[in-house]
């Protein structure tokens, strides 16, 4: 068997690498402005799952004081009702449940 040598060296001298490459590794000035990007990113997010969040408690404060508001609406009518048709024990009281029963269903 005829072995010829190559006819080139495998190696070479030559430095073989991308352009941006001897720029990363140069330490200077702009290393801290680097994070600018990336932190201003993160203070808009924060800002706005904070502002998202107060609107989400503000619209639930308000849908439990409108809840109160009905609650005690309800029992005004409630207690209202009660006191005008009574206990119904006699024949007075009854009577005038349904006057004001007839009254109350006029009215609406």
């Amino acid at each position: 068997m005829n072995k010829q040598p190559p006819a080139r060296p495998f190696s070479t001298s030559a430095r073989v690498h991308p352009s941006f490459l001897p720029y990363m590794s140069n330490p200077s000035r702009s290393r801290g402005l680097k994070w600018i990007p990336p932190l201003a990113g993160l203070v808009a997010v924060g800002y706005g799952v904070a502002s998202y969040r107060e609107v989400q408690i503000e619209k639930h404060l308000a849908r439990q004081a409108a809840m109160e508001r009905e609650d005690l609406e309800q029992r005004r009518k409630y207690t209202v009702l009660a006191d005008a048709y009574g206990d119904r024990t006699n024949l007075e009281e009854l009577e005038r449940a349904m006057r004001v029963y007839e009254a109350q269903q006029g009215n609406e």
